[in-house]
């Protein structure tokens, strides 16, 4: 593993709590989840962490999930509106959003748990997904470069990456279960931790 199980949580957690105060609905946006990811684990990790997006597939204990569009000639592709994000670091996928999944209103049962896996484990295709925590992803550069950069343009994605990476801290450092944000009147507002507590991984 990259990072240990309660790093994990507590950087989902930070992201989490940052959307749920901005009304963002957690579990559809893969976008901020990477990247603020990404931008944790550069910071506090000092490693290469890389958001991607493209077409991403599970099969978490049994129930198949797929973040893709289907093309006319049967096949699936993550370079159009459905898509999904990950991190790549050292080796490793890691989805922070994973813990919300359950929140995504496909009327999934899913406990919440951590996905961090070795790139080596990927499955060589999106037929191959046979038992629980196997996973592919196909990455789309040039959908990816066009959603990041317009996407990165706006002032509060940085701002809000920044409060992020301030907010989270290592285990077992104490991290704070609150922190004051100023809203766009410059009124002082506190942002609880919040998010799902994790039951293992996948």
């Amino acid at each position: 593993m990259l990072i240990k199980q309660s790093d994990y949580q507590r950087i989902y957690r930070v992201i989490n709590s940052l959307l749920v105060n901005e009304n963002a609905d957690p579990a559809v946006a893969g976008m901020y989840f990477a990247t603020f990811g990404a931008f944790i684990l550069k910071q506090h990790y000092k490693v290469n962490a890389v958001p991607k997006s493209g077409l991403a597939a599970y099969n978490l204990g049994g129930t198949l999930i797929l973040f893709a569009d289907h093309r006319d000639d049967g096949h699936v592709t993550g370079a159009g509106e459905n898509f999904h994000c990950w991190v790549e670091a050292d080796g490793f996928a890691i989805d922070f959003m994973a813990p919300a999944f359950s929140e995504s209103g496909r009327e999934l049962s899913l406990p919440s748990k951590m996905f961090q896996k070795p790139l080596s484990a990927m499955a060589d295709d999106i037929n191959a997904l046979s038992q629980s925590g196997d996973f592919f992803y196909q990455s789309e550069p040039e959908a990816s470069a066009r959603r990041f950069a317009a996407w990165r343009g706006q002032t509060m994605i940085g701002d809000l990456a920044t409060v992020a990476a301030q907010w989270f801290r290592k285990s077992p450092k104490h991290m704070a279960s609150a922190i004051s944000s100023k809203d766009p009147r410059g009124k002082l507002r506190e942002i609880p931790l919040t998010g799902n507590a994790l039951s293992g991984s996948w």
